[in-house]
């Protein structure tokens, strides 16, 4: 089926939310006559009743409100990417969706730099391990972790180092030795929300029989490097996010037996987000930051 006709659709929209044809009219700087054209027009085109129509009040069908929810999200695109396209050169914001595990460990220590060489843009992050809308939700970037298909998005791999074992020194005893990965087997196991890293870990090695279901699970990778920290486990997390804590001796990489990993971060964004310069300056930093990372 064609699309509508965008004016219709427009009136629809318009006259739904505001539930009166006049309030439409002056939204959108035409007659009420000529909302009311269009709105028939439409219910023509769709062959379906779409308000309920009395001197005193305008209501929607039970088919007019579920098609107004639908097409909702597609109105909030468009004013987002205009609004993107209108605004180059003027914003100074720049809102980033991604786990709080990821910007404690990962973002915030390197994002001083971004901000001294951007004086006066301010960097939203909104801390989530949902999926968001970047669009209707008025976010430009997300870092998404997976195996990087994101269709109808853009996305750039950030950080894709090496999965590695880490606990805190205090947990290694003498009654439980650790000199090579099956003596890992004794201890717990700590798990982020990705509960199948043990088993990649485990199965590059070709060590079997190891129940890798067992052990607490936290929701992001900042509960279990706490964890590890505390000497509640061993973790298996990504030698980036944990520089600090290796640098310091909070945690020890006892076996230093790294693995590849099948997903990764990604900067995942619509096109629409870097029509801000702005947008693009924190693109083109967050990617030529995660380059200079060393691999381990």
């Amino acid at each position: 089926m064609k699309i509508p006709p965008l004016h219709a659709l427009m009136c629809f929209e318009s006259a739904a939310r505001l539930t009166s044809m006049k309030a439409a009219a002056e939204e959108l700087c035409v007659t009420s006559s000529a909302v009311s054209q269009q709105i028939a027009k439409l219910e023509n085109v769709t062959n379906t009743r779409l308000f309920i129509r009395s001197p005193r009040r305008l209501e929607l069908t039970t088919e007019g409100r579920i098609y107004l929810r639908a097409i909702r999200p597609a109105f909030s695109q468009i004013a987002e990417a205009t609004q993107r396209l209108t605004n180059d050169g003027k914003a100074n914001k720049v809102t980033i969706s991604c786990t709080s595990g990821f910007a404690i460990q990962w973002l915030l220590p390197r994002l001083p730099a971004f901000e001294k060489a951007n004086p006066g843009v301010e960097v939203q992050i909104s801390t989530t391990n949902r999926q968001v809308d970047l669009l209707s939700e008025g976010i430009d970037f997300a870092i998404r972790h997976g195996a990087g298909s994101y269709p109808g998005m853009e996305s750039e791999c950030l950080v894709n180092d090496k999965l590695l074992p880490v606990c805190s020194p205090r947990l290694i005893v003498p009654e439980h030795e650790l000199s090579s990965p099956n003596d890992i087997a004794e201890y717990t196991l700590l798990h982020d929300e990705h509960r199948l890293d043990w088993s990649v870990w485990f199965r590059a090695l070709s060590i079997a029989n190891v129940n890798t279901d067992t052990g607490p699970v936290f929701v992001d990778s900042n509960g279990v490097i706490e964890a590890a920290i505390a000497g509640k486990g061993i973790a298996l997390v990504r030698s980036a996010l944990v520089q600090e804590e290796l640098a310091s001796g909070l945690l020890i990489n006892p076996l230093k037996i790294p693995v590849d990993s099948p997903i990764a971060y990604y900067l995942v964004y619509e096109e629409s987000a870097i029509l801000q310069k702005i947008s693009r300056r924190f693109r083109d930093w967050i990617t030529t930051a995660a380059n200079k990372y060393p691999v381990i």
